[in-house]
């Protein structure tokens, strides 16, 4: 469940399949992020628990592209310890 922590963005949200990409501001500000050199980490709150005291997510780290119909790619899907995010 280790992955480098430095430099990520976790933002809670809907389903990314189901997002108004025209109105959801989120997404402006991941990709703002994006731009400044963060990795965005996107996760669903059905997919938030605490284990062993810990905040874990189960999300996917995804790359943002030009916010129309076809505007993120997934990288990688992991657990992350949102405790150890900055």
């Amino acid at each position: 469940m280790s992955y480098m922590t430095n430099n990520v963005v976790a933002i809670q949200g809907d389903n990314l399949n189901k997002i108004n990409i025209k109105s959801d501001t989120t997404l402006y500000l991941a990709n703002e992020a994006q731009n400044k050199g963060y990795k965005i980490f996107y996760y669903e709150p059905k997919e938030l628990s605490i284990i062993n005291n810990k905040v874990i997510a189960l999300g996917s780290f995804i790359k943002l592209y030009n916010l129309d119909n076809k505007f993120y790619k997934t990288i990688k899907k992991i657990k992350l310890d949102l405790s150890r995010t900055k």
